[in-house]
């Protein structure tokens, strides 16, 4: 959710690392509670999204994604108001579940599965990897934002003007490690420069990982079952 260190936190706030072991686990257990309550959420949407609102919620995919947008800054704005945070958080995540749901039709059930063990075990082992390494990953945070913006305007590129398959396929694989990235970035961060308030908002830059992650698994496991 945010590139920084604790010279960002509000004053009076304790970042994570300074707090005592048994506040840190609360803080760390608020965080992986919630997003596993988060991805519940996206699945409903999904499963709404895929098949109910299969209907509704393809033919307007811009619509969605420009409300997936608002909600993420509706979650920023929200993180420290007790109750509309958590509005706020399932909110984006139920919304994210249904505009994933026209990509799950069409990748059809089996795809989606091997796209979400592959993404469940490279978060889990990332996760760990900075837990027991307690490694300080602060140091990607340039790289890894000169890799979004690459990202993005590459992905603009093929969309409208290049249309070529190949460069998806490379982009998706790019996106793969990026987001990758993103996961030890942020982990790291959230043990280190979090405030123990910033649950919600450590939940969501966590959830926007994996949520990318899984994307761009499931368009490379698409892209090889078509070949």
């Amino acid at each position: 959710m945010r590139f920084g260190s604790t010279t960002t936190l509000p004053r009076g706030v304790t970042p994570a690392a300074s707090v005592t072991t048994t506040d840190r686990l609360v803080f760390i257990k608020k965080v992986y509670s919630l997003l596993a309550m988060s991805m519940g959420t996206a699945a409903i949407g999904a499963y709404l999204g895929s098949g109910p609102l299969l209907l509704l919620v393809a033919p307007n995919m811009m619509l969605f994604f420009i409300l997936q947008i608002a909600l993420i800054f509706f979650a920023s704005f929200a993180a420290r108001k007790p109750g509309l945070n958590m509005v706020a958080l399932f909110s984006f995540t139920t919304v994210s579940g249904l505009t994933l749901g026209p990509l799950l039709y069409q990748v059809g059930p089996s795809i989606a599965a091997e796209a979400f063990a592959l993404t469940a075990i490279t978060f889990a082992g990332l996760s760990m990897y900075v837990v027991y390494s307690k490694k300080d990953f602060s140091f990607m945070s340039g790289f890894l934002m000169t890799g979004l913006i690459v990202l993005v305007v590459g992905g603009l590129l093929n969309m409208f003007f290049i249309q070529s398959g190949m460069m998806h396929f490379v982009m998706s694989g790019a996106s793969v490690l990026l987001f990758s990235g993103f996961i030890l970035y942020d982990t790291s961060n959230i043990m280190r420069y979090y405030g123990t308030d910033e649950y919600v908002s450590a939940t969501l830059a966590l959830y926007l990982d994996v949520l990318n992650l899984f994307i761009a698994l499931l368009s490379i496991l698409g892209i090889m079952s078509d070949e």
